[in-house]
């Protein structure tokens, strides 16, 4: 079970540019020599602040995480950081830009999700790029709280039909999981798409217009549903390995 840490920074709107050229260049590159992975940077477009710069980063688990931190592991190994010297000076700037941050975290199925961090060692492999669509894609973000002792049902529904529809309409299933600080019965479910058009294609009344065996699936599901809050994320880097949508 990975997790993703998800942040909220507030940064002034004239410091935008340089933090995310700080960030690609120097934090996120570092990342991957800690064997951690940025899956998705921009900001809310729609059902979530708009003054905040959002960040995904994939780790392999919490330990994981841990060994990257300032104290942890990775930053007391002489060669590791070595290794970072030269990015660490490029994102050296980078907490000076930040007025406040809050973060989230949502653990992921490993088998569902498209994550592949893991523990690195100095001289190994760096962890992957993550797949990206690039700048203006979106990724949208879904809470589910579902019905007591469903969730396997709901997971199984999505699987049959509409996660494989979604992939028809050129989406990428990012993460599939949920949040450990909440209920049991619950999910997260993260889904890139090329643009805001090929999302809005697969939304309400627009889904109405897919395939029987999808329109079914999706009522089906609604009825395990008490309730799901989504929030839509417009890609603001190309940091990532382009794929086609």
């Amino acid at each position: 079970m990975g997790i993703v840490v998800q942040r909220e920074f507030t940064v002034d709107r004239d410091d935008r540019r340089e933090f995310e050229r700080e960030s690609r260049l120097g934090v996120w590159e570092g990342m991957r020599l800690l064997g951690s992975q940025m899956i998705a940077y921009g900001g809310w477009s729609l059902g979530g602040p708009g003054d905040v710069a959002v960040t995904n980063s994939a780790y392999a688990d919490f330990d994981h995480w841990t060994a990257t931190r300032a104290w942890g592991e990775f930053n007391s190994d002489p060669a590791m950081l070595a290794e970072r010297e030269q990015v660490n000076a490029i994102s050296a700037g980078r907490t000076r830009l930040v007025l406040s941050s809050r973060a989230h975290v949502i653990e992921y199925d490993d088998e569902l999700s498209e994550p592949n961090p893991f523990h690195r060692a100095a001289g190994g492999p760096l962890s992957d790029l993550a797949p990206t669509f690039g700048l203006q894609s979106v990724v949208s973000e879904t809470g589910f709280d579902i019905a007591a002792g469903e969730r396997d049902e709901f997971i199984a529904i999505s699987q049959d039909a509409i996660w494989p529809w979604y992939r028809e309409q050129g989406a990428r299933l990012m993460i599939v999981g949920r949040d450990p600080l909440r209920a049991v019965d619950q999910a997260v479910v993260m889904v890139a798409f090329p643009s805001i058009g090929h999302w809005h294609r697969t939304q309400g009344a627009a889904a109405a217009n897919a395939p029987s065996e999808v329109a079914g699936a999706l009522q089906r599901r609604a009825l395990l549903t008490a309730n799901q809050q989504a929030r839509l994320l417009m890609v603001q880097t190309a940091f990532g390995k382009p794929v086609a949508g």
